[in-house]
């Protein structure tokens, strides 16, 4: 049986949605002070991503980092860099709309570069030839396109299974992400299979970045949720503004030990 591309992008959709109206659902506290604090953390779904925080945590202790370890034992470094330069090359359509729907052209520019150089001379993206010669690396979504049409409000902080850390404006971004990406659209007309082929890459390239970080969070902080949402909050704020030392928090891509360890300063002091 067949799955066609419009109903994987109609059912993820309408997952994202739900979690997103969810929020809808939870009543703000009475209290003044309670209300005060309630606002200031904009956490009204605290039990439920809670609960999504510890099922992602049990994944990435079970799954994921058991997975990580024999994916890391049978595939030299080379390899692994190269699957990851590969999954990286296949964001580049989706970040070079983004950029033109932002009106940066600048960096709609460098992507399109990227892409063509690392499709071509780095064999499909397996080598990241365009670093070597200097293009850039720009990172955008559409949770962003939306903060820069306007849309500053974050709404309510939400983690999304496997996914990990979001907030309403930017799980709504990436529900209408699966429909604007270039690539979506472009493969299923070749087999629609490969769409899953793509999605499966990339989460084996976010898992393996992603794995020792969260398990350290887990192992070492006194309360991994409050430092996780602390962590994904000041990450995504400086990806919202663009700011070079941002990356790409939907996706648990943390790189960074020395954030994490300022991060968790922050939370325990």
């Amino acid at each position: 049986m067949q799955f066609k591309s419009f109903d994987i992008r109609k059912s993820l959709l309408f997952l994202l949605m739900a979690c997103v109206l969810t929020g809808c659902m939870t009543p703000k506290p009475t209290d003044p002070e309670a209300l005060k604090a309630y606002e200031e953390l904009n956490d009204p779904l605290e039990p439920y991503n809670r609960a999504a925080t510890d099922f992602n945590f049990f994944l990435n202790t079970y799954l994921f980092r058991p997975f990580d370890k024999i994916y890391r034992f049978i595939l030299p470094e080379p390899v692994r860099t190269g699957i990851s330069n590969f999954a990286d090359n296949l964001k580049q359509p989706y970040i070079f709309v983004n950029a033109l729907l932002q009106g940066d052209f600048d960096d709609s520019a460098q992507t399109f570069g990227r892409f063509f150089t690392n499709t071509t001379l780095g064999i499909g993206g397996l080598f990241d030839v365009a670093t070597y010669f200097e293009i850039k690396a720009p990172k955008k979504d559409f949770g962003q396109t939306l903060y820069k049409w306007g849309v500053t409000n974050d709404g309510p902080y939400l983690v999304l299974p496997v996914i990990g850390p979001s907030n309403a404006r930017d799980t709504i971004g990436m529900g209408i992400g699966f429909f604007i990406d270039p690539l979506d659209w472009a493969l299923p007309k070749a087999k629609d299979h490969l769409l899953w082929y793509r999605y499966g890459i990339q989460l084996v390239d976010s898992a393996d970045k992603a794995t020792d970080l969260l398990w350290n969070i887990e192992q070492t902080s006194i309360d991994p949720y409050v430092t996780l949402r602390t962590y994904y909050r000041q990450n995504r704020n400086k990806f919202l503004r663009g700011e070079e030392a941002a990356k790409e928090s939907y996706n648990f891509s943390f790189d960074d030990d020395d954030d994490f360890e300022d991060v968790e300063e922050y939370e325990l002091e």
